[in-house]
């Protein structure tokens, strides 16, 4: 197995060791288990002179039925996509397919290793789109619209995609478009449902792929954020008759219409039918094929089993924790592991508690640097300390937290007192919102690089037994 935590011997080194070195098993195991490649490999396979997609168990369409396809009668295969997590996705395919595919490309994260031979890659800009962005979303538009009848066009999908495959739609520019995401998700701290109903309105290609691809086949792969089930939220999928509507209304409530650019509020006030999604109804019209092939609960499951495996009463408190903001979630669930530790309940320590989801950091006019994960266990960091038995550690799944260098960062009863003679006053570091400076000068910042995956976070909360009283 891969070790994903670069710096594991330093974060060993201080503080609640034991505590940490369970925390940081706990944080192997879930993130090992995001790739996306061995379940790609169940899906797609080649036998006999056939190409088949084939696995129930991923299949996300009401009634879906395998798809065989005789190779000598697909005419081209086109590999196209974008997202954080996709570039495993695509490695799957090119080990797959090989030279079957005529021609490909993807947009993946800026500062991630290229390990595709067959199909292009750009590295774009996230959070923030940028000119490779639309360079990238550019080519593989062309490269679809190439598409017809007898081809295959397979798109692969994950979180990260708003901002890597950011086309902006006509009259709208790339600084508008930067300004949207600006102001709504930093500055606004609009949950990423309520904000991608904006921002999947002003781009023209990240939700409005099925409608370039003519008649060709259309099989689409994502690695989801989401739980497979109860994904449930007005703004999440908004259908096309209502979209242009609810993307005012989400600006409206957040107070930020007014602070969009002229050309966003002209072009979501037209609400042009073009670029609106495909309805279902469109889509029943065309081979369309669709597989889940990661989310978020294979990471907290493989999380809880290491927990298990070592012997630690373990539950899984949610898997999407989502849209609260990082300082109150992080309070709250300091206080369980403080319930537990103090009255054995609701789980007897040694113990554990595991969550997902991504939380949220109205940042306002602040200048800080950080990230969600890093805000949410410092916040934590101020109840527990003293403890000797609690550790907590919060990261994000993609190797990255906000637009720091580190995926998040790991606290314990002695933080607290390490941050104070470290100089700094955590209430008003936290109230900047300024986070990544205290981890790094702690020196308990965790760091994994890019994992090539994005499954939202990973919070682990570890009560020893030795407080129980």
């Amino acid at each position: 197995m891969t070790i994903m935590i670069k710096n594991r011997d330093s974060l060993l080194s201080r503080g609640n060791r034991e505590g940490r070195r369970i925390v940081l098993d706990l944080l192997e195991a879930g993130l090992s288990a995001t790739d996306s490649y061995p379940n790609m490999r169940r899906v797609v396979r080649r036998e006999e002179g056939k190409l088949i997609f084939d696995a129930p168990e991923f299949a996300q369409l009401p009634g879906q039925q395998a798809l065989i396809l005789d190779l000598k009668d697909i005419r081209r295969i086109y590999v196209v996509g974008g997202g954080k997590a996709v570039q495993r996705q695509a490695e799957a395919l090119e080990d797959i397919l090989g030279d079957l595919i005529t021609e490909g490309h993807i947009c993946i994260k800026k500062g991630s290793p290229v390990n595709l031979k067959i199909i292009g890659v750009t590295l774009a800009g996230h959070p923030l789109p940028d000119k490779d962005s639309v360079a990238g979303a550019s080519r593989i538009m062309k490269i679809m619209e190439k598409a017809g009848k007898g081809d295959l066009v397979i798109w692969l999908q994950s979180g990260g995609g708003t901002a890597l495959l950011a086309l902006p739609a006509p009259g709208i520019s790339l600084e508008d478009l930067r300004e949207v995401y600006r102001v709504l998700y930093f500055g606004a701290g609009a949950n990423m449902p309520e904000a991608n109903a904006i921002r999947n309105r002003v781009a023209v290609l990240n939700t409005n792929h099925e409608k370039y691809v003519h008649d060709a086949t259309l099989v689409y792969f994502i690695t989801n954020e989401w739980p497979p089930v109860g994904r449930a939220h007005l703004f999440d999928n908004p259908t096309p008759l209502n979209a242009y509507e609810k993307a005012i209304s989400v600006l409206k409530k957040y107070q930020c219409w007014d602070k969009m650019p002229s050309p966003v509020r002209a072009f979501l006030s037209r609400a042009d039918p073009k670029y609106l999604p495909p309805t279902p109804e469109d889509l029943t019209q065309r081979p369309y094929y669709r597989y889940r092939v990661m989310g978020p609960e294979y990471m907290l499951n493989a999380a809880k089993a290491k927990a298990e495996e070592l012997g630690l009463n373990a539950t899984i408190l949610a898997t999407s924790l989502n849209d609260v903001e990082a300082k109150t979630t992080g309070e709250v669930l300091a206080r369980i592991a403080q319930e537990s530790e103090t009255f054995g309940r609701p789980l007897k320590p040694p113990c554990v508690y595991i969550c997902g989801g991504e939380v949220v950091v109205p940042i306002g006019q602040e200048k800080g640097i950080g990230g969600r994960n890093q805000e949410l266990a410092l916040s934590a960091a101020q109840v527990i300390a003293g403890s000797h038995c609690t550790v907590i550690a919060s990261v994000d799944s993609d190797g990255t937290d906000g637009p720091t260098d580190v995926t998040g960062g790991i606290v314990d009863g002695f933080t607290l007192e390490r941050i104070e003679k470290s100089g700094f006053n955590l209430l008003e570091e936290l109230r900047k919102h300024n986070t990544y400076p205290i981890f790094k000068t702690l020196g308990d910042a965790v760091i994994t690089g890019n994992t090539g995956t994005n499954v939202r976070d990973l919070r682990v909360l570890y009560v020893g037994s030795e407080g129980l009283r």
